[in-house]
């Protein structure tokens, strides 16, 4: 069965990946209701989902799918996101289908503009860029240095960057990265796939070859 063609009831939307953590309940093209925690995400993941329920009067084990944001973002958010999951699998033991989504593919569903780059920070130095890939909901992904990533995609929208207020880029090319400006799993669903082993979204960035230079003159 394509995930196109499967439905779930309770489907759980959990996306850390930012300093604010969200948490919704989807429907097939909207939300039951969103919470969002500025909390650490040490405890914010769990609260912010226990909020959730609580508001909704859901218990954990109604919750028949799970959809998370893989990366980039938070690594810290991620990985306790990928322990939440964790610990609900283990409580359910069976009926629960768990899907990861990257981050790049759910903004370029948020924007208005139908920008064909967005970029997102990655380790000190370098950015993640997304380019639109055609007849595709995912994008190709590289990793380049900053410099190159910004002067080779001027026109790119850019994900906030947690660790500083974004440097060289204008203000208005920011992308404020909420789940609530996608419709549900009308969005979600092409951008994400099932998952069995659970993992976040972490390349490597390119490795070139150090210089040694040629001290001939220390040679005897």
């Amino acid at each position: 069965m394509g995930k196109e063609k499967q439905h779930f009831n309770t489907p759980l939307v959990l996306d850390a990946s930012s300093p604010i953590i969200q948490a919704g309940i989807a429907t097939d093209n909207g939300w039951r209701k969103i919470t969002y925690s500025k909390n650490p995400a040490l405890n914010g993941v769990f609260e912010t989902v226990s909020t959730l329920l609580q508001g909704l009067d859901i218990k954990i084990s109604q919750v028949d799918a799970i959809f998370f944001c893989a990366g980039p973002g938070s690594t810290l958010g991620l990985r306790l996101t990928l322990a939440f999951i964790k610990t609900v699998q283990w409580e359910k033991q069976a009926d629960l289908s768990v899907f990861s989504y990257n981050a790049l593919d759910l903004a370029a569903r948020m924007s208005p503009q139908k920008i064909p780059f967005i970029q997102a920070p990655f380790r000190m130095g370098w950015r993640f860029v997304r380019s639109k890939e055609e007849n595709s909901s995912f994008g190709k992904k590289q990793i380049l240095n900053t410099e190159d990533a910004l002067k080779n995609y001027p026109d790119s929208l850019h994900l906030p960057d947690p660790r500083k207020k974004n440097p060289g880029i204008d203000p208005s090319k920011i992308l404020g990265y909420e789940i609530k400006k996608v419709n549900g799993l009308t969005d979600l669903i092409p951008v994400s796939e099932q998952k069995k082993e659970l993992k976040v979204y972490n390349p490597k960035p390119p490795k070139f070859k150090k210089w040694h230079p040629e001290l001939t003159f220390l040679k005897p």
